[in-house]
């Protein structure tokens, strides 16, 4: 992930958490939130822009976990002033956490104005110059959660290291 400035994570839509939960990428793994663990990925890979697709309900413990230059919002707009460029974003389209060993899989990169394009246009994530990114754990609820709580805890805590 060399190359990569910028990096657009989604959060899953504030009506489909239920009352009393979170996101997942606000759930803590080893009393940290996966975000904080991404975000920290992201800065040490060279990342120097992130947008978080948010809506306002998670906003603030959003922000909490991440540089105070990281955007926060659900707004296509703002989303898409963030894809005004032709630099390749990596996207997060769901829950993930950093893991080096992670291959490929659903974590992709391609320029901003044609991520902004498809997305508008076609609402896919069919994107024709994406490339994949490895790195990337898929989080898909609390079970994954126990096993990297699990995993790392075995590894003595350490954190992911990045990609090289």
């Amino acid at each position: 992930m060399c190359c990569l400035k910028r990096a657009v994570l989604f959060f899953e839509e504030d009506a489909a958490v239920p009352a009393g939960s979170k996101p997942l990428m606000l759930e803590a793994v080893l009393s940290c939130p996966i975000l904080t663990w991404a975000g920290e990925r992201l800065r040490a890979d060279g990342v120097q822009r992130i947008f978080v697709v948010c809506g306002p309900r998670f906003a603030e413990e959003a922000r909490r976990c991440l540089p105070q230059t990281a955007q926060i919002s659900e707004q296509w707009t703002d989303l898409e002033a963030f894809l005004d460029t032709e630099e390749p974003v990596l996207v997060l389209p769901r829950a993930a956490f950093p893991m080096a060993e992670a291959g490929p899989g659903f974590a992709y990169s391609a320029p901003g104005r044609e991520l902004a394009g498809v997305w508008r246009e076609k609402m896919t994530n069919y994107v024709q110059g994406a490339e994949l990114v490895p790195g990337w754990l898929p989080v898909y609820g609390p079970d994954t959660v126990a096993e990297l709580e699990e995993l790392l805890r075995r590894r003595g805590g350490e954190a992911p290291a990045g990609n090289e």
